[in-house]
C-alpha cells in the first residue's frame, strides 16, 4: 500500500505526489510488462570494450570476404585459384587487427608477431603455388625492411615531446627508405645488382619536403616572427 508519509492519505501505487497536500512520495512507477530492448551507447563504452567491438566486427566482415571469394572461385573454376591471395591477404589483415587490439601499446611485441605472421603467410602462399624463390628472396627481405621502419617511426613518434607536423615529415621519410628497400630488394633479385632509379628521385623529393616540414616545427618552438608571418 503506498501512504503519503506526510497527511496519511491512501495513494494509488503510480502516485508520485500527494493530491491532498502535494507531498512527494517515494513510490516507484511499476514495471512495465515489456520493458524497453536494452541498446548500448558506443560512446559510453571504455577503451577495452570499443576494441572488442572493433575487433569483432572487423573479423566477421574479413571471414564474411574470405568465405565470398572462396565460394565463387569454386563454383567459377571449382578448385582454389585467385581467392587464394584473397583468403592470405584476409587472414593477414585480420591477424594484425587482433594484434592491435590486443598488443596495442607493446609496439615490439605486436610488429615482432605481425612479420613472424606475415612470413609465414607468404611462404605458406608461395608454397601452396609449388615454389619458395619469391618468399625468400623478395617477400621475407621486403617485409623485414618495412617493419624495421615502422619501430623506428613509432619509436621517434613516442619518444617525440611535441608532436606536430614533425610526425608528417617522419612518415614521408619513411615513405622514401621503404621506396629504396623496395627497389633495391626487387633490382638484386631480378638483376643480381643494386639499381636505384625512382626511389632516388622519391628520396630527394621527400627528404625536402621533411626538411622544411622539421624546419618549420623546430623553428615555431623557439620563435614567434614565423607564427606571425604564417598567421598562426
Amino acid at each position: 500500500m503506498n501512504v503519503c508519509k506526510k497527511c496519511g492519505v491512501e495513494l494509488d501505487i503510480n502516485m508520485n505526489y500527494c493530491p491532498l497536500c502535494g507531498h512527494k512520495t517515494n513510490a516507484t512507477c511499476e514495471e512495465p510488462l515489456f520493458p524497453k530492448e536494452e541498446t548500448y551507447d558506443f560512446q559510453v563504452l571504455s577503451d577495452v570494450q570499443k576494441r572488442k567491438v572493433f575487433w569483432d566486427l572487423s573479423l566477421i566482415v574479413l571471414l564474411a570476404g574470405i568465405l565470398t571469394s572462396a565460394v565463387i572461385d569454386l563454383i567459377i573454376n571449382k578448385n582454389i585459384t585467385w581467392s587464394k591471395y584473397t583468403i592470405a591477404v584476409g587472414l593477414a589483415v585480420a591477424i594484425h587487427i587482433s594484434l592491435i587490439v590486443f598488443l596495442h601499446t607493446r609496439i615490439v611485441p605486436l610488429l615482432i608477431f605481425g612479420f613472424t605472421t606475415s612470413s609465414l603467410l607468404i611462404v605458406l602462399l608461395d608454397w601452396i603455388n609449388k615454389s619458395l624463390d619469391w618468399s625468400v628472396t623478395m617477400g621475407i627481405p621486403l617485409l623485414f625492411c618495412i617493419y624495421l621502419i615502422i619501430l623506428i617511426v613509432a619509436q621517434l613518434i613516442i619518444k617525440s615531446r611535441q608532436k606536430g607536423i614533425n610526425l608528417i615529415a617522419y612518415i614521408l621519410l619513411a615513405i622514401a627508405v621503404t621506396g629504396i628497400c623496395t627497389e633495391g630488394i626487387l633490382s638484386l633479385s631480378m638483376d643480381g645488382k643494386l639499381i636505384l632509379h625512382w626511389s632516388l628521385i622519391l628520396l630527394v623529393c621527400m627528404a625536402a619536403v621533411s626538411a622544411i616540414l622539421l624546419f618549420i616545427h623546430f623553428r615555431l618552438r623557439k620563435a614567434t616572427d614565423l607564427r606571425k608571418f604564417f598567421h598562426l
